[in-house]
């Protein structure tokens, strides 16, 4: 199964903004991807159109679509927009859960109000129960990332409770395949909890590779990223699309 990850949109009420997730839903649509996870992020202006007309767009690729908020998301339109089909009240954190096939969908709400950086430790217990219940492989995403990853600035806005969501998931046994994260605007691949840990490209403007100081001028494209799952075995893809 094909399982395609979008991250950090950042509708805004601009046509660019929505001609770059048009680029990347043109190239996906082909592969008909059997599920869709958004990352966070689906808009920075907090006005419910922006969630309609991304909602609107990714519908177009017939395949359930599982969204968790970013730091940049306004939660009462996307409560709104996507609370029917999550399983949303009115009230408190915005976490989902899907089987998608022979693959069990979790999203962890890590936002924190006003806040850039996220934190696990609220959503934990709810994780835990989750994992204990019987069913297919897991794969988690959430927005914020719960790992160093070494781009100067960027870690400073990092996902707190890391070490304990990481005894969570090791709690789990194999049951857990893998955690794909956003945020950052570039994609990159690491582990965490002993598991590969992926995070996503940007839709939106991608943000420069700095390490240890040095920079690069290149600015990438908007891309996705897609998780193929195939006898037992994750693996995934970096696609970047020309705007």
């Amino acid at each position: 199964m094909i399982i395609a990850q979008l991250s950090d949109i950042h509708a805004n009420g601009t046509r660019e903004a929505l001609a770059r997730l048009d680029a990347v839903l043109a190239w996906l649509r082909p592969l008909a991807p059997d599920a869709v996870i958004v990352s966070g992020d689906l808009a920075e202006d907090g006005e419910l159109q922006s969630y309609a007309d991304v909602a609107e767009r990714l519908g177009s690729l017939q395949a359930p679509v599982q969204v968790v908020p970013g730091n940049m998301d306004a939660h009462a339109p996307l409560r709104r927009v996507y609370g029917g089909e999550h399983g949303w009240g009115e009230q408190g954190a915005l976490n989902s859960v899907r089987d998608a096939g022979p693959l069990r969908l979790i999203g962890l709400d890590v936002t924190v109000p006003g806040q850039h950086h996220g934190d696990a430790a609220p959503v934990l217990d709810w994780l835990a129960e989750q994992l204990a219940e019987e069913g297919p492989p897991a794969l988690l995403f959430q927005h914020q990332h719960p790992f160093a990853c070494g781009i100067d600035n960027k870690d400073r806005n990092i996902c707190h409770n890391g070490e304990a969501l990481a005894e969570t998931i090791m709690a789990a046994g194999p049951r857990v395949l893998g955690l794909t994260c956003g945020h950052v605007h570039r994609p990159l691949f690491t582990s965490f909890a002993g598991r590969p840990a992926t995070m996503a490209p940007s839709v939106a403007r991608s943000n420069k590779l700095r390490l240890d100081g040095k920079e690069t001028a290149r600015v990438d494209p908007p891309g996705l990223m897609l998780h193929h799952f195939s006898d037992g075995r994750l693996v995934s893809h970096v696609v970047m699309v020309a705007p």
